[in-house]
């Protein structure tokens, strides 16, 4: 399957980037997240779109560059933050998956099991920089 990220300037929402013959399941990971990480860039998820031959994302960027190092895995990263408040957050969890398929199953969960805690889902991002998929949440 063939993905274009697009900028959504409101106008002529040019093409980005584009990657040809994703799986199903790492489309879909993709198109369930609310931000991407590319470049050092935070982008919002504005809308999807299926055209004949592919999907399409729209994205309208931050204002704010990624900052700090964190990170970088060689397969795919998973990981779970709190949200403490607006831009920050506290890791709580860090997996290393082998698949997309592992990353997909978490990240359609509104609440996930941490221990014998609940946590709830308040955004998901992927931060491609780092091959890492992000579930920001907060314990209830």
């Amino acid at each position: 399957m063939r993905l274009e990220y697009r900028l959504d300037d409101g106008l002529h929402y040019p093409a980005l980037w584009y990657y040809d013959h994703l799986s199903t399941v790492e489309l879909v990971a993709r198109m369930t997240c609310e931000y991407f990480i590319k470049e050092r860039k935070t982008y919002t998820i504005t809308a999807t779109r299926k055209e004949k031959n592919m999907t399409v994302i729209y994205l309208e960027e931050e204002l704010d560059d990624v900052e700090g190092i964190e990170r970088i895995y060689s397969h795919i990263g998973f990981e779970v933050k709190e949200v403490q408040n607006k831009g920050r957050y506290h890791t709580i969890d860090e997996r290393d998956l082998h698949s997309h398929d592992e990353a997909l199953e978490l990240f359609h969960c509104d609440v996930i099991l941490l221990g014998e805690r609940e946590f709830h889902l308040d955004s998901r991002e992927l931060d491609e920089d780092r091959k890492c998929y992000v579930y920001y949440g907060s314990f209830r």
